[in-house]
């Protein structure tokens, strides 16, 4: 009987169970800290990767209107090339 009534006595932290989910979910913050650290650190590397720096070899396709498209002609410039193989289905 004494237990209970010394244990209702207790603040709710200063209480076992709840000292021990604090320790708990401490840990748990502390390792998702430490992986979302190693997540944004990277490998470290501060230069982009090459296929970033070098430029494309120029080429010529022909266009949906089918007139040609030359890439040294929007050398400069941001470009996009949509490739769609219509065998893949």
């Amino acid at each position: 009987m004494q237990s209970k009534k010394r244990k209702a006595g207790l603040r709710w932290w200063r209480r076992k169970k709840t000292l021990q989910r604090l320790a708990v979910v401490a840990s748990l913050a502390a390792v998702v800290g430490v992986f979302a650290w190693l997540v944004v650190q990277g490998s470290g590397d501060s230069e982009p990767d090459a296929y970033l720096t070098e430029s494309a070899s120029p080429f010529t396709l022909p266009t949906v209107a089918g007139e040609e498209f030359s890439l040294a002609e929007h050398s400069g410039r941001h470009n996009i090339l949509l490739y769609f193989n219509e065998g893949l289905g």
